[in-house]
């Protein structure tokens, strides 16, 4: 490791390397230091080409002011797909063509039930800003045309709540986004007993603003020192979550469970 590589990594920091830091740092560590390549799982091919079809169809839609037929998202659904299956490692008992069939069916329901009632202002557009004395940067999935942010995500489980991560990363964009009002909405597809949609709105305030405040230049001090533990006890230390687990074992010893 070259020194002075940790400050140059930290100079900008972006929502997601502070919510993988606060998850795991060796996994940070492994990720953006190391620049190592974390294999794929279904869930996160299925989320990526789930990802890109909803912005494919949000970035003509902010032109023509209407959605794409159901049939042209399934098709630029199954062109996402491809790519993103033959890059991930499937445990046993996923298939390609469940996930195929899983991944229309969610297509298939946000374009129909979410997207209508959405009018986009800009898709994927780079912000970029100070928090807390740290400089962050990232892309906001999409800012309507009332200054709200909406997330849309895909998820194989149903979901409670919304999970800290997603909070983060939406109050950060609030904060660096001009045009942001400060609503939120975190959109979630997601696989139970039938594919539903989960809409839930919120506001950033002032403690939600604090803490990201608060948390942004501790993450950006740790990574400084140099120190990234491996969170053993945390329920997505796995081989089935993890895809650095084998060097993650290399690195640090004992050994990350197989569940």
């Amino acid at each position: 490791m070259e020194a002075g590589q940790e400050m140059l990594l930290a100079e900008v920091l972006s929502p997601s390397q502070v919510s993988q830091f606060l998850n795991c740092p060796a996994k940070w560590m492994f990720r953006y230091l190391l620049d190592l390549k974390e294999p794929g799982t279904a869930a996160t091919a299925l989320g990526r080409a789930f990802h890109e079809t909803i912005a494919h169809n949000f970035r003509q839609k902010a032109e023509t002011a209407h959605d794409l037929p159901v049939a042209e998202c399934l098709d630029c659904f199954r062109k996402a797909l491809g790519p993103q299956l033959e890059e991930a490692k499937l445990q046993k008992g996923e298939h390609p063509m469940e996930l195929l069939e899983l991944g229309e069916t969610m297509v298939t329901k946000y374009i129909e039930d979410a997207a209508p009632l959405i009018r986009p202002a800009a898709v994927e557009s780079r912000v970029s800003g100070v928090i807390g004395g740290v400089k962050v940067s990232g892309y906001v999935d999409l800012l309507d045309i009332e200054g709200r942010i909406i997330d849309s995500k895909s998820a194989l489980k149903p979901l409670r709540g919304i999970a800290h991560d997603h909070h983060l990363q939406l109050t950060s964009y609030v904060m660096i986004t001009p045009a942001a009002s400060g609503a939120c909405r975190l959109d979630t597809v997601t696989k139970g007993k039938t594919v539903s949609l989960i809409q839930k709105s919120f506001l950033i305030n002032e403690k939600d603003r604090h803490y990201a405040e608060t948390i942004y230049p501790m993450v950006q001090d740790s990574i400084r020192e140099g120190i990234f533990l491996p969170r053993r006890s945390s329920p997505l230390c796995s081989r089935r979550f993890c895809g650095f687990w084998n060097v993650c074992e290399k690195e640090y010893g004992g050994s990350v469970r197989c569940d």
